[in-house]
């Protein structure tokens, strides 16, 4: 497993540099296809990646939830690498195509217990945004993700120390309408990656609540409510 690992580490740092460029001419205010074309081109490089590991992706799902050695290491690459897929994706909005690369991570980071929550959430949060089920729908998946989260925070001081845990956290209890406690989660986000705040993730939970707001769910109204709440409570902190 090698030169799957090998692969699929290179497709990261490519992706990773697309990425960043990307971003940057996001920001610089340059036309989406130019943006979006700076993107494809980690998508591109992750995907063929991908394709290429698959037939030692498949032997993962006859595998025990306990890896070691190169098994561990290329299934933590390939979770990686599907967030970080299905993340480009979603910048260029292709959101079905993003649902579906969380969702090989989701499952992924399921079977093998993985403190990895990222492509579990966003596959979440893909699902609210391409309107396949409503908020009150996923609230339960939602729920018990925020447990698991809590539960590996209080077990592993390595993860509580990283940060991005406590955003994940803060955002399940954010679309769970657990404003004070989404504002702590957010804040100890905010103090441990050391970044002024968490503006991307409810950026996206913007996102959320305003498809849901278009199809008519009653709850777009709720997480509005918390969304501005949060953005008050983090800015007067």
């Amino acid at each position: 497993m090698h030169d799957s690992i090998r692969s699929l580490r290179e497709a990261q740092e490519t992706a990773k540099t697309a990425r960043k460029k990307g971003d940057a001419l996001r920001r610089a205010g340059r036309p989406d296809e130019e943006v979006f074309k700076a993107y494809d081109v980690g998508a591109k490089t992750l995907q063929e990646s991908l394709d290429a590991t698959a037939p030692a992706r498949a032997q993962l799902d006859t595998m025990q939830p306990r890896l070691a050695g190169d098994e561990a290491d290329f299934l933590i690459e390939t979770v990686e690498s599907c967030g970080a897929l299905g993340g480009l994706r979603q910048r260029m909005n292709q959101l079905k195509d993003a649902l579906a690369n969380y969702t090989i991570g989701a499952a992924l980071e399921e079977k093998f217990a993985l403190p990895s929550t990222y492509n579990r959430l966003n596959a979440i949060k893909q699902t609210l945004l391409t309107g396949q089920l409503s908020l009150h729908e996923t609230e339960p998946r939602i729920a018990a993700l925020a447990g698991q989260i809590e539960a590996a925070l209080r077990a592993k001081a390595s993860l509580s120390d990283s940060g991005w845990a406590w955003a994940d956290l803060g955002d399940c209890l954010a679309l769970l309408g657990r404003t004070e406690e989404a504002a702590r989660a957010y804040a100890t986000f905010i103090a441990k990656a050391e970044i002024k705040s968490p503006q991307r993730t409810l950026d996206v939970l913007k996102q959320i609540a305003s498809t849901l707001q278009m199809r008519g769910d009653p709850e777009a109204v709720r997480l509005h409510a918390a969304i501005d709440a949060l953005q008050g409570r983090l800015v007067a902190r």
